[in-house]
C-alpha cells in the first residue's frame, strides 16, 4: 500500500492494520509525529483524473494535537468550498478547504470524526474540484481502530 513510499524516508512503519498503515517520524529535532494514512477503495466519477488522495489522522504531542484529520487529494478544491465528510451513512462532518487539503474545524471535530471513525466501517469524501467536478471517494475503514491505537501507544 503506502507503505512502500514512506520507507525511503526517515519514517517508521510501526504497522500495516488490514486498510491502513501506522507510521512514527521523529524529526530532527526530537519532535515525535505519529499519523495513519489510507488510500480509497474506489473514486468518482471514474472519468476524472484523480491525482493521488489519501486520509490521514495524525498525533503530535509536542504540539498538543491529537487526532487531526486531514484529506488531500492532489488536485485543488474550489475556493470556500467544503469537503462532507460520511461514515456509514450516518454521521456526517464538513471540513474546510484550502488548496489541496481539508481539514476539520477544530479539536472538537476532529475528536468526533475520529470517534466515528473508529466505530465505522466504511466513509465517504464529497468534494467539489477548482473546475467545478463533484467527486466522491469511498475509504475502509478495516483496520483503523487498531492503526490509531498503534499511533495511540507511539506518540504519548
Amino acid at each position: 500500500m503506502v507503505a512502500d513510499v514512506a520507507l525511503a524516508d526517515n519514517r517508521q512503519l510501526l504497522g500495516t492494520y488490514r486498510d491502513w498503515d501506522a507510521f512514527l517520524l521523529v524529526k530532527d529535532n526530537g519532535e515525535k509525529i505519529c499519523y495513519i494514512i489510507s488510500i480509497p477503495k474506489s473514486s468518482w466519477p471514474s472519468t476524472l483524473r484523480h491525482g493521488n488522495p489519501f486520509l490521514t489522522v495524525s498525533n503530535k504531542p509536542r504540539r498538543k494535537i491529537k487526532n487531526e484529520v486531514n484529506f488531500v487529494v492532489g488536485y485543488r478544491f474550489k475556493k470556500n468550498s467544503h469537503v462532507i465528510m460520511k461514515v456509514d451513512k450516518s454521521r456526517t462532518f464538513r471540513l474546510f478547504t484550502e488548496g489541496d487539503g481539508a481539514w476539520g474545524d477544530d479539536v472538537k471535530a476532529d475528536n468526533a470524526m475520529t470517534s466515528a471513525m473508529m466505530r465505522g466501517s466504511n466513509l465517504v469524501m464529497s468534494a467539489r474540484s477548482k473546475r467545478g467536478n463533484n467527486t466522491r471517494y469511498r475509504f475502509s475503514l478495516s483496520g483503523f481502530t487498531a492503526a490509531h491505537n498503534a499511533i495511540t501507544k507511539a506518540c504519548r
